[in-house]
């Protein structure tokens, strides 16, 4: 898997899942004390290691970690210094400059910094264990750079992966990193559904019960915290479209948009739109069926939601319809009952009361009364459809929110999910600058605001 896929995915994560990975996976890595020393947004990188130490003779030096930064050549480095010495200071506003041209992405000291100022007004990220007056000139040296250090009881070598966000930081062994991050997705995954638990008026005792963490080191099925049902279903989604599925786990139809504009990749589904506002995000993989004029005698209108597999999303394709409606109440409490992730139709539904206070996902060209019994029937399953001008081939994935519908081609997803993180990632940085002070100006240009959807 390349570097900038592993940062994309690992930058949708914060510090608190990477530890629980850690812990999950018997690797030290997560820190105590290095916090953020002005409102910086999360830095994801590699390692560039430093260490300093007290200088023992009064002879002039070259300043500490400038020529580790005359180095840097990538723009994935993040400075790690050791060593540092209690009320002196190893970093400041001049180093934060340089670093800011070398587009370093942020600096970890087990030490201090001064001059904060300096580089919280550029936007430089910096995290220690606190801020000083007192120069490191005459003080403190650089005496390597390069070569494994020890960090607050955990060793970091060269090229490891770093994380800091403002519950602090953590270190990812560099050979680990596939695990890890693949571990935090489940957590994440896993813990985002036991929130909704939460907050639907599930007992927070059960929800947060030690068997619901253990069971994050299985395959998580998408519908695993949902309560059970009387009906149930056998049908269930594969290893691999759980694994596409988590991917794209609450990353919202605008950044994925962007991303498949970048890819060149026109799979924004047309006027499709969500019959409520929904707060979260549906992902699923597609269950296709196409609709066609009733013949004499007609055929049958919904028998293959018993096909259906608990995580599916039915994509129905009527054509656009709106005189004669594919989806009703009974669909929905049907579906609901056997863990459908939801529903996207290319034409209208009805009986929309019972799918809003259900809170069943659905998405369609509008709404209207009119049954389509004996006006349409089943034409065909898991085909490939076309809906909102987008094709759609089976076991391609949905993903669907407030704002629309997103199909991606199954073979595509990995690569669509990482550049949506990314530019989820720059996102959350612009407004975290506008936040700290920048104008919204500065803060698109400093971070390619206006090229992150541009084709490549």
């Amino acid at each position: 898997m390349s570097e900038s896929n592993i940062l994309d995915r690992l930058s949708v994560l914060d510090t608190n899942t990477v530890s629980d990975a850690l812990d999950f996976l018997k690797i030290k890595g997560a820190t105590y004390g290095l916090r953020p020393l002005w409102n910086c947004p999360k830095i994801v990188g590699r390692a560039s290691t430093i260490k300093v130490a007290p200088k023992g003779d009064t002879a002039p030096t070259t300043h500490l970690i400038s020529p580790v930064i005359d180095e840097v050549t990538s723009d994935d480095r993040i400075l790690v210094i050791s060593g540092g010495t209690d009320g002196v200071s190893c970093w400041g506003d001049i180093l934060a400059n340089a670093a800011k041209v070398k587009h370093i992405r942020g600096t970890i000291i087990d030490g201090m910094s001064r001059d904060i100022d300096g580089s919280r007004d550029i936007g430089f990220p910096v995290f220690g264990h606190g801020v000083t007056m007192i120069s490191a000139r005459n003080r403190l040296v650089q005496i390597e750079s390069g070569t494994p250090i020890q960090i607050q009881g955990t060793i970091v070598h060269q090229d490891d992966y770093v994380i800091a966000d403002n519950c602090g930081t953590v270190f990812v062994p560099a050979d680990r990193i596939e695990e890890v991050v693949e571990m935090g997705e489940r957590i994440d995954l896993r813990q985002t559904r036991m929130l909704s638990d939460v907050r639907a008026g599930e007992s927070v005792a059960r929800v947060m019960h030690d068997t619901q963490f253990n069971a994050i080191q299985k395959i998580i099925p998408p519908s695993a915290t949902a309560a059970p049902s009387a009906e149930g279903n056998s049908k269930k989604i594969s290893a691999e479209d759980q694994e596409l599925v988590a991917l794209l786990a609450d990353i919202d139809t605008a950044a994925v948009s962007d991303a498949l504009d970048t890819l060149g990749i026109p799979v924004q589904a047309f006027d499709i739109i969500p019959l409520a506002n929904y707060e979260k995000v549906t992902v699923g993989p597609a269950f296709t069926v196409r609709y066609v004029p009733a013949a004499n005698p007609p055929g049958s209108v919904g028998d293959f939601i018993d096909d259906v597999a608990e995580g599916d999303i039915v994509v129905i394709d009527n054509g656009g319809r709106t005189d004669c409606t594919v989806w009703g109440d009974i669909m929905t409490q049907y579906a609901g009952l056997r863990g459908i992730a939801g529903t996207v139709i290319d034409g209208v539904c009805r009986d929309v009361n019972r799918a809003i206070n259900d809170d069943y996902p659905l998405f369609t060209a509008g709404r209207w009364m009119r049954t389509g019994k004996d006006r349409v029937q089943v034409g065909g399953v898991n085909e490939p459809i076309s809906v909102g001008k987008v094709r759609v081939s089976p076991r391609d994935i949905v993903v669907a929110d407030a704002n629309g519908v997103v199909i991606i081609p199954r073979d595509r997803v990995r690569e669509v999910a990482g550049l949506a993180r990314n530019i989820e990632s720059t996102e959350a940085s612009i407004r975290n600058m506008i936040v700290a002070g920048a104008t919204i100006g500065m803060a698109r240009e400093q971070l390619g605001y206006h090229t992150l959807q541009r084709k490549k």
